[in-house]
């Protein structure tokens, strides 16, 4: 073989044995091993429920970029525990965050970490609670299920027929209001006479508005410059301020009976004291006794009327008495009639005898 040929061949293997290295190297990068560097790589165990379909060298995300991956996964009794070779780097603080999330609609499944907030946890010591991922192809099942039963016992027709009865009802409002029923209707319909209303109700405020700037009316004359309910009003405010400063200065009877050092109100502390004691010292027992004594008394005389005792009684039950003493009355009034009738008579006989 020549010389001139072997060159080329040489060339060829030396490029080819680069791009070879070159491969190696990117792939062993994008696996996450750094063979120039060495990254420093931790041990960190998560606690799942349920992990959703994650396996073994699925990856591990952290603030969007790949810093390990899923090294085994530990079946317990009591749940799954992942044990994932992340970067020393990574910082998982109280508040973190740890979710199976898909990477597709074709499936797929990675792991994501979260810092969060609060003090940070030591990786390897710790062990991390995971969330329950969402199985979405479970929902999905439900959700068709339900939709299946939906639709086989009737529930969606009744459902249309409830949405075509309401449909009817709002026509039947939209038809109403286009021929103008109710208030709606009238206010959007082509009879102006809510507007004229209005209209004359806004006429009719504004009228009330001048009137008020003019000053006529109570409110008017409140609001108008001129001052004279101003003034009314401050000397008002300042007879109740002198009657005010009247009493707290002792003057008048309201005044004394506020004062501190006035012997007003102690005099009236002690007429009070005075009464409260006249009221204690009543003998109620006395008293009492006193009231059914006179009572029993009052029913006793009545009670002698009643079977007509005295003369009173007889008055009260005799009717005899009382005609004689009708009789008798009439007797006296037939007397001081004669008496009244002889008396011209008496006085002319004195008259002639006197003469002779």
């Amino acid at each position: 073989m020549k010389k001139n040929d072997v060159f080329p061949e040489i060339v060829v293997g030396v490029f080819l044995s680069a791009v070879l290295a070159l491969l190696a190297y990117f792939t062993i990068v994008v696996s996450g091993v750094d063979v120039l560097r060495g990254r420093h790589k931790v041990v960190a165990s998560v606690a799942f429920d349920d992990v959703g379909g994650l396996k073994d060298h699925d990856s591990v995300m952290y603030r969007g970029t790949k810093v390990g991956a899923v090294d085994r996964i530990d079946l317990t009794p009591s749940n799954l525990v992942v044990r994932i070779e992340i970067d020393g780097g990574v910082v998982l603080r109280e508040k973190y965050r740890i979710a199976v999330c898909s990477l597709s609609m074709l499936g797929g499944n990675y792991l994501l970490l979260e810092e969060g907030d609060g003090a940070a946890l030591p990786l390897e010591t710790t062990l991390f609670a995971g969330e329950t991922p969402t199985d979405w192809m479970r929902d999905i099942s439900e959700i068709a299920g339900k939709l299946r039963e939906i639709t086989s016992n009737g529930e969606l027709a009744g459902m249309v027929s409830n949405m075509n009865a309401i449909t009817e009802k709002v026509r039947s409002l939209a038809d109403r209001v286009e021929r103008g029923e109710g208030t709606v209707g009238k206010l959007l319909s082509s009879d102006e006479t809510i507007y004229n209303d209005l209209k004359a109700t806004a006429a009719g405020a504004k009228e009330i508005v001048g009137r008020v700037e003019r000053g006529e009316g109570t409110l008017g004359k409140l609001l108008s410059a001129d001052d004279t309910v101003y003034n009314d009003l401050k000397r008002t405010a300042a007879a109740a301020a002198d009657i005010s400063g009247r009493i707290l200065k002792g003057e008048g009877v309201l005044g004394r009976l506020v004062a501190k050092d006035d012997p007003l109100g102690a005099e009236l502390d002690a007429a009070l004291a005075s009464f409260r004691a006249a009221c204690d010292s009543l003998d109620t027992k006395e008293i009492s006794a006193g009231a059914k004594r006179l009572l029993a008394s009052l029913e006793e005389t009545a009670e002698k009327l009643k079977t007509g005792e005295g003369t009173l009684g007889r008055l009260v039950n005799d009717s005899s008495l009382y005609e004689e003493i009708l009789s008798l009355a009439k007797d006296v009034r037939q007397v001081l009639d004669n008496y009244r009738d002889t008396t011209p008579i008496t006085t002319f006989g004195s008259l002639v005898t006197g003469a002779l």
